[in-house]
């Protein structure tokens, strides 16, 4: 009897497919897998050995799907949806449950607003309370089982797990974008400047070796939300992580005219209480959500 020709094909293969087709980007893809990019090339090329075709054509800068890349890519987007549709009848709580969560307003709105479909996906039966917070003193009086936090991790009397890549990138709308051709054009446009954050655009200048103090412009804003949609609507250019403009309509419509990131002490945790038990719905939350955030240890 011929050998099926799945038969002996890894999984982490498939996922890491999926993630290089949807990505279309090497880097990128071992940044939202944790991995690194020479593990992320390795399984493709096995993966690519054992079926026997290429599914990707490599150029200098950039990768391709190939025929046979474009027609496999939804047979594994689609295998993996059902996967976990199933497994979420089988394996996931029966009853309803309502969670509450304290979560920054701008990851809310950024990261976790275009992800919320698919929690919904697996367990429909779990409703998600959100309350928006982004101060300190905003979680001192939470009550929430989950919350999720912009700082350094170092919470008292709580567990934090980071969700966010501690790098800053350059974004800003693609008419303002195509303005840009080195780092002190920059200037020329209006800096939007967020509150809080330890090393902003003048930590970015330094960087660049560009003054500061010859901006045109600094705008002061106390959420990174508040800056994306500024951006988006012309007004200047924002230091933004990579996963608030992954997905979503942020996406679509905010782009990075450098490649160059600003390394920050600061990111977004998921945080509880230590040694208080989570109730069935807040530990599904907790696990899907550092799942997704492909940062889970």
């Amino acid at each position: 009897m011929e050998k099926l020709l799945t038969s002996s094909i890894q999984l982490n293969w498939l996922r890491t497919f999926e993630t290089v087709g949807k990505l279309l980007s090497f880097t990128a893809a071992a940044r939202e897998l944790n991995m690194s990019q020479s593990a992320v090339s390795q399984q493709i090329q096995l993966l690519e050995h054992h079926l026997g075709h290429k599914l990707f054509t490599r150029q200098k800068r950039s990768i391709y799907l190939t025929d046979a890349g474009k027609a496999f890519l939804p047979l594994i987007n689609d295998t993996f949806n059902q996967l976990n549709s199933g497994a979420s009848q089988i394996f996931s709580p029966r009853q309803s449950a309502v969670i509450d969560i304290s979560v920054n307003s701008a990851f809310s709105m950024l990261w976790l607003a275009p992800h919320m479909h698919r929690f919904h996906s697996l367990y429909p039966q779990i409703s998600v309370r959100q309350q928006g917070t982004n101060w300190s003193s905003d979680f001192k009086a939470s009550t929430a089982e989950l919350e999720i936090r912009y700082g350094n991790g170092q919470w008292e009397g709580f567990h934090c797990e980071r969700l966010i890549t501690p790098s800053l990138r350059v974004y800003c709308s693609i008419d303002n974008a195509k303005k840009l051709r080195n780092a002190e054009d920059i200037l020329q446009l209006a800096l939007l400047d967020v509150f809080g954050t330890p090393k902003g655009w003048q930590a970015w200048c330094e960087q660049q070796q560009v003054s500061f103090e010859a901006a045109n412009s600094i705008q002061f804003i106390d959420s990174y939300a508040i800056a994306a949609n500024m951006a988006v609507n012309d007004m200047g250019v924002c230091l933004l992580y990579d996963e608030f403009v992954s997905e979503g309509i942020m996406a679509k419509q905010l782009t990075s005219p450098f490649s160059t990131t600003l390394a920050t002490p600061n990111s977004y945790y998921l945080c509880y209480q230590s040694g208080k038990s989570l109730s069935q719905g807040a530990r599904y939350f907790a696990n899907w959500l550092l799942e997704e955030s492909s940062l889970k240890r």
